[in-house]
């Protein structure tokens, strides 16, 4: 038992190297800079990777474990672990970025009473062709409502803003249908961007950002202008969800052959690659083999106890039919 109190907690074989400073666990050199680096390497996403000990799962501060890694992996990690990371879809056509929603960091915009947001909401009221006949309108009513309610910021708890964000562009997209200017303005387009840059919580501002690509999923591409859906990467198609598309693209004769192999493999059930996964309707990051929240996995490595437990319901469903 002595033998083990001085080796490191990861082989059991090596002496230990280093002690951390809050948890004391004891580690090697050699295995800790390993751990460190697969962490890193699987941490890309739209949410922050946490470090956590691998013995106790206490949280690891980069200032510590920063010290036992190349600098190349602590660049990786800043890379592709910014608190306000934009979702980004790459054009089919020619390969350029498409960004949706960008975060605002100048912080005196933010700060300030939402001028912009209030004035985009009483300007699309204005610009109803019947206005003044309308006013009184319960579609006008709704609009109105919500002017006090942001200009007072009357919400106690930012985590409530997806909800409230969901409310007001439901109400916004219904005026806009009925009520639309004849100049065919997008405001509801403008008010949503507006919403999302008072979003100071980079996990409040992540889920904004998928409500906002959700109530607006086609986008052009500022390079070829082509219109493309934002949830699958292809051309965009209005009335058809993403999955009846693909197999219309799949059964279309002007599709090259290695297009169709691509969409086959994205209809199919995912048999290789990273199990890490980011829903590109919501955002959420997890595991694709055990369904567990990518946080909650030990370096991507799966819940066997939940992939069982999936195969066993799958099972008795296949029985009962």
């Amino acid at each position: 038992m002595e033998h083990f109190i001085n080796r490191c907690s990861i082989c059991f074989d090596a002496q230990l190297d280093l002690c951390l400073e809050y948890c004391r666990d004891q580690y090697c050199i050699e295995c800790f800079q390993k751990y460190i680096i697969e962490v890193v390497k699987s941490s890309w996403g739209l949410s922050v990777t946490p470090i956590r000990c691998p013995v106790c799962s206490e949280l690891i501060p980069k200032h510590e474990w920063s010290r036992y890694v190349p600098r190349k992996i602590i660049e990786m990690y800043d890379k592709f672990n910014k608190p306000y990371r934009s979702y980004i879809r790459t054009c089919p056509h020619c390969e350029f970025d498409m960004i949706p929603c960008i975060y605002n960091h100048n912080t005196s915009l933010i700060q300030q009473p939402s001028r912009l947001f209030c004035d985009l909401m009483e300007t699309m009221l204005n610009a109803c062709p019947k206005g003044e006949e309308h006013k009184n309108h319960p579609d006008h009513i709704s609009i109105k409502r919500w002017i006090p309610v942001y200009k007072r910021q009357d919400w106690s708890d930012s985590n409530k803003l997806p909800s409230l964000y969901k409310h007001i562009m439901s109400d916004v997209l219904e005026f806009e249908k009925k009520h639309g200017s004849r100049n065919k303005q997008n405001f509801s387009y403008n008010i949503s961007l507006q919403f999302i840059n008072f979003c100071v919580k980079p996990e409040i501002w992540k889920q904004i950002q998928f409500a906002h690509i959700s109530f607006f999923p086609n986008m052009n591409c500022l390079h070829c202008k082509a219109c493309i859906c934002l949830h699958c990467g292809y051309d965009a198609h209005v009335g058809t969800d993403c999955e009846k598309n693909m197999e219309k693209m799949l059964s279309s004769k002007s599709i090259k052959k290695d297009a169709k192999e691509t969409v086959k493999w994205e209809l199919k059930n995912r048999d290789e690659g990273c199990n890490k996964v980011d829903c590109s309707y919501c955002g959420f990051c997890f595991c694709w083999s055990c369904r567990l929240a990518w946080t909650e996995t030990e370096i991507g490595v799966p819940n066997i106890r939940n992939i069982e437990a999936r195969l066993t319901n799958n099972n008795q469903q296949m029985d009962i039919d």
